[in-house]
């Protein structure tokens, strides 16, 4: 079963509820954090209405379920109609939930079903936002597989009724058995515009990212815990050769050692 899970507190998830309610979510006698819950039995999913904020919701991980899909606004300075997908933890100290160099199990097969679904309706429905994967970032802290996926930047998108509709219908009508190959991310911007076109038009499938500026925080420990924190079996690593800053040589030997492919953009 997967769980989505939206905060009362978030009008963009808010929103995209409003959505699935559309797209034949009807409630049922489950009851959590005080709210109702409802299901759609046709496609084996739940959602779940929490009262606090989803980046600190680590109490959400005694659901029963396969897989936690965060339904959630986004925010950023540029106010960018933006359309995000990303992994949860933390590579360094937690500021924003979660717990300090902790990784949180995702799939990467689901994010690239995810991006490829939502840049598919964004041209067929014609709205003009970015879409994009971030990399790996926040809490909360779960023991089972998650992933967030975000409508930005600003108020103006977050109750934008046409954004909530993509990101519902990709949620319920996404494949979830496309074919991939799991990688791993490094180097780059937060919003890695690379490392999305590759999932787009090849084969590749991103779990976690650890975008430049973390890259000295980076150690092997970590690398182990992100091909360990990937639901599918990591084939390779890719690097974004011009985006490793100073940490280029160090980055690249410690990748080296797992003896997995190293594909640079």
């Amino acid at each position: 079963m997967i769980a989505i899970i939206v905060s009362k507190l978030d009008p963009a998830g808010m929103n995209i509820a409003k959505e699935l309610f559309s797209n034949g979510f009807e409630e049922c006698e489950e009851n959590f954090d005080g709210n109702g819950v409802y299901q759609s039995n046709e496609k084996n999913m739940k959602l779940y209405f929490i009262n606090s904020d989803q980046i600190f919701a680590d109490y959400v991980d005694k659901i029963n379920c396969k897989l936690f899909v965060f339904a959630s606004k986004h925010s950023s300075e540029s106010k960018r109609p933006t359309l995000t997908v990303h992994p949860i933890g933390n590579w360094a100290k937690a500021h924003f939930g979660g717990k300090d160099f902790e990784l949180v199990p995702t799939s990467s097969a689901v994010m690239k079903a995810y991006i490829c679904y939502l840049n598919e309706l964004k041209k067929k429905l014609c709205i003009d936002y970015d879409v994009v994967y971030e990399a790996t970032h926040h809490g909360p802290y779960l023991t089972k597989p998650a992933l967030y996926i975000e409508i930005g930047s600003s108020i103006a998108q977050w109750t934008d009724t046409k954004a909530a509709n993509v990101v519902a219908k990709t949620i319920v009508d996404a494949d979830y058995n496309i074919k991939s190959k799991a990688v791993l991310g490094f180097g780059g911007l937060h919003y890695n515009q690379h490392f999305t076109k590759m999932a787009l038009e090849t084969e590749l499938a991103f779990s976690h990212m650890c975008p430049k500026h973390y890259l000295a925080k980076l150690t092997k420990e970590s690398i182990e815990k992100a091909i360990k924190s990937t639901v599918e079996t990591v084939k390779a690593f890719v690097i974004e050769k011009k985006g490793l800053s100073t940490e280029k040589a160090r980055v690249i030997s410690m990748l080296e050692d797992f003896g997995l492919e190293i594909i640079k953009t």
